[in-house]
């Protein structure tokens, strides 16, 4: 005879395991951190600011014991620095970067940065260094619980620490690891249905909106999940949590106006090759990583690299969007939505190694979830 578990014991069990989740993630952060900028390390060196970036110069005339990079070494941890000291793209340095339009759709994280520096731009290296530990923290203990919460193992939670991706993004204080942590945390809020989850439902979703833009398709997701599960007469959570939903869509709606109300047409361009038509962008990519083989030692690395990594990552958003579908989940729904847009993706998002690992590392980890969360159990036969 089986005697069946203690739900107390369950629960703490579960709770320790996602700290011994977040722990990891932490170490894990560290180290790839240190490494990436050894034999010294510097949260400046963190932000990849290059001494031939325009906004370097403006950067040492606020902050002269700023380390800048090497030109080899820049990076986008620049524009958060700039969204962080303007905010709202009313001062300098929102000039003296690339494609501010683009950058500015998703501002959050510059936004965070620059209200914990309390205004002093000299602070912000420290911030952004502590925010994307917390951030790495935050998503390893919240796909520990998502996972639990569905059903699959709360050891879900060292995909995080596991995730070449998400390593790099926050060995260069990108967004990546708070995407994770509040789309697994948005998902976490919407599983438990509690009508007084509402609020920190919708707060969740503004700020993941403001923190990627594709990450819209939470909302959607979890909408389609509201109304399929209403028509199929299952459990749904109240029309509270509608409201919720439309609170991410929303924000972004009014800062993408205000943007185009604010700045340029040359500001708000945007580049060709970053994204077109489902897979209609794959064989221009195949085709330029083909062509790097033959330029160099470093070309014919990439070239060779990156098939492989596509194929890889194709494979697990392919298995994790047939186990979600199955099981018609909100999980599944956003799954199949990243992983229609990742086939969208062009060769200025997709071709060089570290992007393919980066881009779509929050799609990779939501599959990965999904695949170890599986398929629904079958019924009893009678």
């Amino acid at each position: 005879m089986t005697i069946p578990k203690d739900p107390h014991d369950v629960t703490s069990r579960n709770n320790r395991v996602a700290l011994l989740c977040t722990g990891t993630a932490l170490l894990a952060t560290l180290l790839a951190q240190y490494l990436s900028s050894w034999p010294v390390f510097s949260p400046d060196l963190l932000l990849d600011v290059s001494a031939d970036r325009p906004l370097s110069t403006f950067i040492k005339s606020v902050d002269p014991a700023f380390i800048v990079s090497t030109p080899g070494e820049k990076y986008d941890g620049v524009y958060y620095w700039a969204m962080a000291v303007d905010p709202f793209a009313t001062g300098t340095a929102h000039t003296l970067i690339d494609m501010p339009g683009y950058r500015y759709g998703h501002p959050l994280w510059g936004w965070l940065a620059g209200v914990l520096s309390l205004g002093q731009p000299r602070w912000l290296p420290e911030v952004f260094w502590l925010m994307t530990l917390a951030a790495m923290a935050l998503a390893a203990w919240s796909v520990s619980r998502l996972a639990a919460r569905l059903g699959a193992s709360p050891w879900a939670g060292l995909a995080v620490a596991l995730s070449p991706g998400l390593l790099f993004s926050a060995s260069s204080a990108l967004t990546e690891p708070l995407q994770a942590a509040l789309t697994c945390l948005a998902l976490l809020l919407w599983s438990r249905g509690r009508k007084r989850d509402g609020l920190w439902l919708g707060a969740t979703l503004v700020a993941l909106c403001l923190t990627k833009e594709q990450l819209v398709l939470l909302p959607v997701a979890l909408a389609v999940d509201w109304g399929i599960r209403r028509w199929r007469r299952l459990d749904t959570p109240d029309f509270g949590h509608l409201v919720a939903i439309a609170a991410g869509p929303t924000a972004l709606v009014m800062w993408q106006a205000y943007l185009r109300t604010t700045m340029s047409p040359d500001q708000l361009a945007y580049q060709d090759g970053n994204i077109g038509l489902p897979f209609g962008q794959m064989g221009d990519l195949l085709r330029r990583a083909a062509a790097l083989r033959v330029v160099d030692d470093t070309g014919a690395q990439i070239g060779s690299t990156t098939p492989s990594l596509m194929v890889a990552m194709a494979a697990v958003l392919l298995a994790g969007t047939i186990t979600g579908l199955a099981r018609r989940d909100a999980l599944g729904y956003l799954v199949l939505s990243l992983t229609t847009l990742t086939t969208c993706l062009g060769h200025r998002t997709l071709l060089l190694p570290h992007e393919t690992l980066r881009i779509p590392s929050i799609p990779v980890l939501l599959a990965l979830v999904s695949l170890l969360v599986g398929f629904p159990p079958r019924k009893a036969e009678h």
